[in-house]
């Protein structure tokens, strides 16, 4: 509200300036009795001021608002299965994105104390293989909200992306509850159309659409012995045996009756658009090696034909000086 402290209110006119690019102006102080009202359509910190104005001079009064807005729902992002000793990344996604000043609160793994900080993404590794846990809290305001995800962290694995049959994208609400339920669903299919066992196959179901997937595959550590070459090996036997029944069209579920999905291999681009390598292929150099020969020819015949023209021209002369 705005009230002149002495004056002839009758007669002075006010402006307010929101400090967002928004002002108005009101005639005289009766007419914003009841108070003004405005909307900001983001948060922050905005300098508002107002102005009376009348035939004895003018003045100016500032005030520091300070907007915000309520914090509905956060989203924690992190890998399903991870390297041991490798860097992690963390990110936490909030709705509303923009809530004003947010503190992050991470529990990563088994640490006894926190890390805190004012970023929505830390970096992290985890030294040990096996399950573990991430907590972010989220504070904003009057809000706090947190969300919990488990990382499987292990030396060793395959990974391959799965597409499904576009059905599936007509019954999928995205939501982590109906994820986790479908991974599931997925990975008994698998199971069931490979017989790869149970502990060596993690399948995660990705957020948004179309609908995506991830299956891993874990080594069989006493077929293995924990030794790198061995453990590739047993990898690669078991993603070909994988792939051969996802590209045979042998994975399928049911998701209700009536709806029947089946599983895909998604293929990816087998090489980038763009070459960043230091060492050119040979199809590459030989068309090179093409061009250059090519354009070699194009300038000796042209040498030779201006050359043809100019002992042309010589003989042409000395004919005409014998004459």
């Amino acid at each position: 509200s705005v009230c002149p402290a002495q004056g002839d209110g009758a007669r002075t006119s006010i402006t307010v300036d929101f400090g967002d690019g928004h002002a108005l102006t009101y005639s005289n102080v009766s007419s914003i009795e009841d108070g003004i009202k405005h909307v900001y359509r983001s948060v922050g910190i905005y300098r508002v001021t107002a102005t009376g104005e009348n035939s004895l001079g003018s003045e100016t009064a500032t005030l520091f608002l300070h907007v915000t807005c309520q914090l509905e729902h956060i989203h924690l992002s992190a890998p399903f299965v991870a390297v041991r000793n490798k860097e992690v990344n963390l990110t936490t996604v909030l709705h509303p994105s923009q809530v004003g000043t947010v503190t992050y609160i991470w529990w990563i793994g088994n640490n006894t104390e926190p890390v805190i900080t004012l970023e929505g993404s830390v970096a992290c590794t985890f030294p040990r293989e096996g399950i573990n846990t991430v907590t972010v809290q989220v504070s904003a305001g009057n809000a706090i909200l947190q969300d919990r995800k488990t990382i499987a962290v292990h030396e060793y694995f395959r990974s391959h992306l799965l597409a499904f049959s576009s059905n599936l994208d007509e019954h999928n609400p995205d939501v982590a509850e109906w994820r986790q339920d479908v991974s599931r669903v997925i990975r008994n299919a698998l199971i069931q159309a490979t017989g790869v066992r149970e502990d060596l196959l993690l399948v995660t179901v990705l957020p948004g659409l179309p609908t995506a997937a991830e299956f891993f595959l874990l080594p069989d550590k006493q077929l293995t012995e924990g030794k790198a070459e061995k453990s590739s090996a047993h990898l690669d036997q078991l993603s070909d045996l994988l792939l051969n029944a996802l590209n045979q069209n042998l994975v399928q579920f049911t998701l209700r009756p009536g709806v029947q999905v089946t599983v895909y291999a998604a293929h990816l681009s087998a090489a980038p658009l763009v070459d960043t390598s230091e060492n050119h292929s040979g199809s590459a150099m030989l068309m090179l090696l093409s061009v250059v020969v090519a354009g070699l020819a194009v300038f000796v015949i042209y040498k030779f034909k201006r050359s043809q023209a100019s002992t042309s021209m010589r003989r042409c002369r000395t004919t005409k000086n014998q004459k």
